[in-house]
């Protein structure tokens, strides 16, 4: 019966294939609740995980679940190399296996749309062959998860950036997953970037226009107003993740307007917005891991121009996941946001960003953070938001 079900998975996806290619990283299109929302990064105030105890401490104070020979499947929607949620996701999982002694596996399902309708039978597959954890993400894994999941009840699912939504209540009490509050970091480079320009007018230019991307822009925009109310927020889509040619044109174009600095969340595109910036000596950020790292050692001169990176630590949320279940935690059932206060989000903090950044927009950053993380200010997000009031809180600044 389970054969028969993974064939006609394979059937369904194969059909379903076309729509599923629309997004971030392969993200699709699709609206959440605002609690239900976002990304993972490093904390503001220091870049580091912050996880408290260790979960070897955890086992010993609480006798919880050791992970020596444990099973941990990693499926990747997409394929390792960029250095963003998949590649920190397998780290992390790579930890568990080098740390604690997990038996592990990766795998590279790809993203074209041949390979996404094999998603679900692939997910299907390792429940069958034994694997007791399956760590994945992506909005991409949503319906492949809630099928397995209620196939094979007795395996255990971490899905990262991406809610798994629930009919009824108890249903899929095998699952856990969290999206990441990137609209809270993305405040904090809206401070950054209107902080730092003497025009008064700074650039974001996403890959495409989802859910996700229009949560970076909304927190951007929201972070650069609390600075100066009347900001300009120059923003524009490309299309596509990968298109740096039409990604440096509309930089060309953002800078021309007087953007003094341009946050890219725009997949590999990201380099043809560093490019136009650079070439013309103006700022850009990174976005999901520490960009400066890649441009250390063959073209350090970039990163004269990125004062810092909006991260999310897709690893810190695996790695937090497994040292809760090892603690004895349960963690399944449920869906969680994590944000700043999560130590998931946030900005670097390396050496560029203490030689670019002047001291009073560092003040004003913190001061930020703590606010968000004590509740006092609340970001603003476009989960939630309909098209009409995305449009009125973006404006028209194209």
């Amino acid at each position: 019966m389970r054969k028969f079900r993974k064939f006609a998975a394979l059937v369904m996806g194969m059909a379903m294939a076309g729509t599923l290619l629309g997004g971030c990283s392969g993200t699709p299109k699709q609206e959440t609740k605002q609690e239900g929302q976002q990304e993972t990064a490093a904390k503001a105030e220091s870049g580091s995980a912050g996880n408290g105890e260790t979960a070897a401490q955890g086992q010993e104070e609480v006798g919880g679940v050791s992970l020596e020979g444990v099973r941990i499947i990693h499926l990747i929607s997409n394929t390792r190399g960029d250095g963003g949620n998949h590649d920190m996701a397998a780290k992390a999982v790579e930890k568990m296996r080098d740390e604690y002694g997990a038996e592990i596996k990766i795998v590279e399902m790809g993203n074209s749309s041949a390979d996404v309708a094999k998603y679900l039978p692939t997910t299907l597959d390792a429940c069958e062959d034994g694997w007791e954890y399956v760590v994945c993400g992506s909005a991409q894994m949503v319906e492949p998860v809630q099928e397995a999941a209620k196939e094979y009840p007795e395996v255990k699912f971490i899905v990262y950036d991406a809610e798994i939504t629930r009919s009824q209540e108890g249903e899929l009490a095998n699952v856990y997953s969290a999206l990441f509050k990137q609209n809270e970091s993305s405040y904090l480079a809206g401070i950054l970037a209107m902080g730092m320009s003497d025009t008064g007018k700074v650039g974001f230019i996403g890959g495409q226009e989802i859910p996700t991307i229009n949560d970076f822009l909304v927190g951007y925009i929201a972070g650069a107003r609390s600075v100066k109310e009347d900001a300009v927020v120059y923003n524009s889509f490309i299309g596509s993740w990968n298109d740096l040619a039409k990604a440096k044109e509309l930089a060309d174009i953002q800078y021309q307007q007087g953007a003094s600095l341009i946050f890219p969340a725009a997949g590999q595109a990201y380099a043809g917005i560093y490019e136009a910036g650079f070439e013309q000596q103006k700022m850009y950020l990174g976005c999901d891991v520490d960009r400066t790292l890649q441009y250390e050692s063959n073209n350090p001169e970039m990163n004269n121009y990125m004062p810092t990176s909006v991260i999310k630590r897709v690893d810190t949320f695996v790695e937090n996941s497994f040292q809760r279940i090892m603690a004895g935690e349960n963690i399944f059932g449920i869906h969680e946001a994590v944000g700043l206060k999560e130590d998931c989000v946030g900005l670097v903090e390396n050496s560029y960003y203490e030689k670019l950044v002047p001291e009073d927009v560092k003040k004003q950053i913190k001061e930020a953070y703590s606010q968000i993380v004590d509740g006092t200010v609340e970001v603003p997000s476009a989960f939630g938001m309909d098209q009409n009031q995305l449009n009125e809180f973006i404006g028209d600044n194209h």
